[in-house]
């Protein structure tokens, strides 16, 4: 990262921000919203997974909890869906 802003390879001011924090402070000093700008905007911006059940990209703020808490790997929406659904099953 350090590269980059050297070589002035950086031009948006808020992807420039970020990563001053994180050489200034690391990475662990970084706030939900400011990780999203560095992984969607700086390290990882054509990353995304499909969502299982409507083929859509899943959203950044909802990938954690599809991925690795519900393990449905689907967006928000059908994930409410499948949850709406299954608690009519039980009615």
């Amino acid at each position: 990262m350090k590269e980059l802003v050297n070589a002035r390879r950086i031009y948006d001011g808020e992807i420039l921000e970020v990563i001053m924090l994180v050489i200034t402070n690391g990475p662990e000093s970084l706030t939900a919203p400011q990780w999203d700008v560095l992984l969607e905007k700086t390290l990882l911006p054509d990353y995304y997974a499909e969502c299982e059940r409507c083929k859509e990209p899943i959203l950044w703020a909802d990938m954690y909890r599809a991925i690795f808490i519900t393990k449905d790997h689907c967006c928000s929406f059908c994930s409410f869906l499948e949850n709406k659904e299954d608690v009519r099953l039980l009615e």
